[in-house]
């Protein structure tokens, strides 16, 4: 079989990532807020420094239950079929904060799973920064927008 270059780059262009390597560590491999996904319901809100590929990777295979969460916490994490959605923050946005944020906000909107084994909701004000991150994820999980 003859494999031209328009046969190797994918219907989309999406198939190629790029990884930046610079004093021995990942360069810049961003800040992301990701939601796991139970029919439709949040099962697991987490936030991350490491490609949101690598920490689902982790969360699945690591025997350490404060790495591997979701396996740890969650017994139908090897029958029941589950979507990770990863979103990139903005650098000035601090991970803790939007974590809390995220996980206020899908439970106000009664979003969160019967089954959710993440922290749990701490009430508070969300800052004007927050309110299209928030907006973009309830968008994606096709609930209420609120908040």
């Amino acid at each position: 079989m003859d494999r031209t270059g328009d046969d190797l780059a994918g219907p989309t262009g999406d198939d190629l990532v790029e990884l930046h390597i610079r004093d021995g560590d990942l360069a810049d491999p961003g800040s992301w807020v990701y939601v796991w996904l139970l029919e439709g319901r949040v099962l697991y809100v987490g936030t991350t420094g490491l490609p949101p590929e690598v920490r689902t990777w982790l969360h699945l295979h690591d025997p350490d239950p404060d790495i591997g969460r979701v396996r740890a916490r969650y017994p139908g994490i090897g029958a029941d079929p589950i979507d990770v959605v990863a979103f990139r923050l903005p650098g000035s946005l601090p991970r803790s904060e939007v974590k809390v944020a995220v996980i206020a906000h899908l439970g106000a909107a009664g979003l969160l799973s019967a089954h959710y084994v993440g922290d749990p909701p701490q009430h508070g004000p969300v800052g004007d920064g927050l309110s299209p991150l928030l907006h973009r994820i309830t968008r994606r999980i096709g609930g209420p927008e609120t908040g």
